[in-house]
């Protein structure tokens, strides 16, 4: 375990006396049950504990919540639900019936997962500049924290499209019970605001291994050159922020200004393989610790076969799991199952595919040959172990929120859209590493549609598709034309952001419900 995890787990009851608990609305604690801030942070270890706590943010937000790699790959046009999932919470994200509403169970429990984790950013904030380090270390917390409260935000502006925009510590019951919902304009403001300030003090590459994980220059750039993509989309259509994504990503990628380290690995698969992912692709990342109570990552456990999980002497220890995500059947057959090495990689049909591990687990015919478990359908295996698989343990895998290869290809999409014929040389670079031809004279919007599908194929299932769907304006119309179980339920001008909780609602009149809910 790194010097960056390894407290929060002993500090997390602690910092709970700092942040609305978990299981409780945003904004119904009295906050005289609570120690002070200033109260709490007296030493430097308080500090690193608190700062710990804001890192807890990505790993529940792909891990933790129940589900929550698939939160925003189902009901899109790549990835849908098992239909032996009987969770109801699950099947209206996934679905999208008329059940799914303002009282629905997922969106309460990201608006409370928001809230949480940004008073602890709040928190830590407000008291820096009494803390007992350096100004070189404020800086560098500050930095940390402010990057990650920008990614809650931008999180937050993609899911309900206007949250409460609180920017400091405020425990003042009456004024949380009357805040409103901020634009998406004053949000992003805000986002860039934080990830410019975090670029300008975060160093490119942390100097000691026991800083493995910490956000980088390079990540809050790709982090924002992404916020300026989002807002040239719908709903803003702000056009003009394309030539500011631009210019970071030309740094990135041409001048090298965030960092000389970042690469495609050689090979698609080195980038989930534990000892050698994310690695130098890995551009803002997660770090994940094998173990129970929380410290590893769950990821590959929603994805992997509900068979194995029942099957005799398998279970969660040789690779089961939930099958909560699995590819539609149109993505699953757009891929060049020849050629395309993420093809292989990606998925799996059967135990078979796996003989190296497998054939040894299996019962034997009268022959002495293997008895192979075939899926009902393909499942996704880009994230899981080597056997022994315990994933009653979680793994170690770190997750990528941005690697090299999407930087890329946010590159190429930006140059398309400005008319520069640069963009076949970064879309290239990533299909060269799948062992594809490169592609060329194509209409700009034959490219468009054609990075959909590339963006689909390399970045598939790591948790953020519909953000991608909906900024491109096509949500609503390429989602049921890839997807059925949402045919007959998706609903333009509805979907594309979520209900905002109606118990929110109840203790904040001030608060606004999205269009269509």
């Amino acid at each position: 375990m790194t010097k960056i995890m390894k407290k929060i787990y002993l500090n997390i009851a602690l910092l709970a006396s700092l942040s609305l608990g978990a299981c409780t609305d945003f904004l119904e604690e009295h906050p005289k049950s609570f120690l002070s801030p200033d109260n709490f942070y007296q030493t430097a270890e308080d500090i690193n504990a608190g700062l710990n706590a804001v890192y807890r943010a990505p790993q529940d937000r792909y891990s933790r919540n129940w589900a929550g790699p698939c939160w925003f790959e189902w009901g899109t046009d790549i990835c849908e639900i098992t239909d032996k999932s009987t969770w109801a919470h699950h099947n209206e994200i996934a679905r999208l019936p008329s059940t799914f509403n303002a009282s629905s169970e997922i969106p309460e429990d990201f608006w409370e997962y928001t809230f949480n984790h940004v008073k602890d950013a709040n928190n830590l904030l407000a008291v820096l500049s009494n803390a007992p380090i350096t100004e070189e270390e404020k800086l560098l917390v500050e930095g940390q924290t402010r990057a990650l409260r920008a990614f809650l935000y931008f999180d937050a502006v993609r899911v309900f499209n206007g949250v409460p925009l609180l920017l400091e510590a405020n425990s003042d019951i009456d004024y949380l019970k009357t805040a409103v919902r901020a634009t998406p304009e004053e949000i992003y403001d805000a986002v860039i605001k934080d990830l410019q300030f975090a670029i300008s003090v975060l160093p490119e590459q942390w100097e000691s291994a026991n800083d493995y994980g910490r956000i980088t220059k390079g990540g809050a750039a790709a982090m924002l050159a992404k916020v300026y993509l989002t807002m040239a989309g719908y709903p803003l259509h702000q056009t003009d922020k394309l030539m500011e994504a631009k210019t970071i990503l030309q740094d990135f990628v041409e001048n090298k200004a965030y960092g000389s380290q970042y690469e495609l690995l050689p090979e698609y698969s080195q980038v989930f393989d534990e000892n050698s992912g994310p690695g130098n692709e890995g551009v803002w990342i997660i770090n994940f610790t094998r173990g129970t109570y929380d410290q590893g990552s769950r990821i590959h456990t929603e994805f992997a076969p509900l068979e194995l999980y029942y099957a005799p002497g398998l279970g969660l220890t040789y690779g089961g799991g939930w099958s909560d995500g699995l590819p539609t059947d149109r993505f699953y057959n757009s891929y060049d199952k020849e050629h395309d090495k993420r093809f292989k990689f990606t998925y799996w049909t059967s135990t078979a595919d796996i003989p190296e591990e497998y054939d040894a687990l299996m019962p034997k015919d009268e022959n002495g040959n293997p008895e192979h478990i075939t899926f009902y359908r393909p499942h996704i295996k880009k994230f899981r172990e080597k056997t022994p698989n315990d994933n009653s343990q979680y793994t170690s895998l770190d997750h990528s929120i941005i690697r090299y290869a999407d930087v890329l290809l946010m590159y190429a999409e930006v140059l398309n859209e400005l008319d520069d014929a640069k963009c076949y040389t970064y879309l290239n670079m990533v299909r060269a590493r799948a062992g594809l031809e490169p592609v060329a004279n194509m209409t700009k919007d034959e490219f468009r549609n054609h990075l959909m599908l590339e963006r689909a194929w390399e970045l598939c299932f790591e948790g953020d598709r519909k953000f991608d769907l909906v900024r491109w304006g096509v949500y609503a119309t390429r989602t049921p034309e890839w997807n059925p179980q949402v045919v007959g339920n998706i609903k333009a001008n509805k979907h594309e952001f979520w209900p905002v909780p109606q118990s929110q609602i109840d203790i904040d009149s001030n608060l606004t419900q999205n269009p269509g809910w």
